[in-house]
């Protein structure tokens, strides 16, 4: 079976995904290309990234809407879809899921794609207008054909009642899922001399800095025995605001290293304002880290609130959550082991992958069935036609 992916956020969450699964399928025996895009900040060793197996095709797309780039990546992705002829087209997060599902719908090979979100952002957008934009985007896209990829339980609600409205048809949730090979555990017995606290991801306004910078800067004018990292990059100005808040900031880090750095924290506190379901979160609490978390969707389904970790509305309570680990080093350690427990039962990457190969197959059988269909319903009218010419 030949799957092609399609993505264009090449530098974060998504593009470790798209990774993992394109390097356990062709380990699998499948055939897989990967039709992308390069942001500033894609990691330099990024074909390393990839199994030597998996076909990877340059299509620049861009990340605003932009006529002249859109279409341009537009035609780029039909011409390549169109030679590749793929059994199965799996489009990532909304700019390329929109371009790939368009270019399905022309070469009538929608009904064969499927589009993982990864995190349905349209109701955080501020401006009204482009929060409308985006959303009649997702409209459109849902009108173009395939499927549609929830990664949690609120994602898939949102989605169900304000784009297929109540509509199940071409909708499913699949729960994200991490390679747990890849992690590495936390060593407790490794004690740092002050309490470290940190989060792992590219700094942006999704992640909300100023809300990780505030509770940092508000503890640390409390307390000596903490320290707070970000382990990622990001803009200059965001570096800045987090520096002054007395946060490390890493920058971009091979993904090894990212991983060890996140093994040495004691807690992981997200701030995020919107996520499909946080990869970095699943590796946190595979390590072994208690998690304090933004009350959003996903977040709720990967940390048990008071058993692995801590989900905060406001944050004020998410500072207190904090406070309440740093004071506690076996509480830490009590939910971390939970935490580690509960995320390779529920959301490993061989999970998650099964179910993928299963809608996968699906959609192949589909087709088939309906090519056969075709085939004997053209038989019956032969058939009736000959017969009709030989009584004439």
């Amino acid at each position: 079976m030949h799957i092609v992916h399609v993505i264009e956020p090449m530098e974060h969450g998504v593009f470790i995904w798209v990774i993992d699964m394109a390097n356990k399928l062709v380990a699998s025996g499948y055939q897989v290309t990967v039709l992308h895009s390069l942001r500033k900040l894609t990691p330099t060793n990024w074909r390393e990234m990839f199994d030597p197996r998996v076909d990877l095709i340059h299509v620049q797309m861009g990340r605003a809407i932009n006529p002249v780039t859109d279409t341009k990546a537009l035609i780029g992705i039909y011409q390549h879809i169109k030679r590749l002829n793929p059994d199965i087209i799996h489009t990532h997060s909304s700019k390329s899921g929109f371009l790939a599902r368009a270019a399905g719908f022309l070469l009538r090979r929608n009904k064969q794609l499927l589009y993982t979100s990864h995190a349905i952002h349209y109701p955080l957008i501020k401006h009204p207008i482009k929060r409308q934009i985006y959303k009649l985007l997702e409209h459109i896209g849902y009108r173009l054909g395939g499927t549609i990829v929830a990664c949690s339980k609120k994602e898939y609600d949102i989605i169900l009642k304000e784009i297929t409205f109540g509509n199940t048809k071409r909708l499913i949730r699949i729960s994200n899922g991490i390679d747990v090979e890849q992690t590495i555990s936390k060593d407790y017995n490794d004690i740092n001399k002050k309490v470290k606290i940190g989060v792992l991801g590219r700094i942006s306004h999704q992640k909300a800095p100023w809300a990780f910078a505030h509770i940092a800067e508000s503890i640390h004018q409390k307390r000596n025995d903490v320290e707070f990292i970000w382990v990622g990059g990001g803009e200059d100005d965001d570096i800045s605001l987090l520096n002054k808040a007395g946060v490390s900031v890493t920058g971009m880090l091979s993904r090894e290293a990212a991983l060890k750095e996140v093994s040495s924290l004691d807690i992981f506190l997200q701030t995020s304002l919107y996520e499909g379901l946080s990869l970095a979160l699943l590796e946190a609490q595979v390590a072994g880290i208690p998690a304090v978390v933004s009350n959003i969707p996903g977040n709720d389904e990967v940390v048990q609130h008071e058993k692995t970790g801590f989900v905060g509305n406001t944050s004020k309570e998410l500072e207190t959550f904090t406070e309440t680990l740093i004071d506690s080093a076996h509480r830490r350690e009590a939910m971390g082991k939970a935490a580690k427990q509960y995320t390779i039962k529920h959301f490993s990457f061989d999970v998650m992958g099964d179910i993928y190969k299963t809608h996968y197959q699906r959609l192949v059988d589909l087709k088939q069935d309906q090519s056969l269909s075709r085939q004997n319903d053209k038989k019956i009218i032969n058939n009736k036609t000959t017969a009709a010419n030989q009584k004439d």
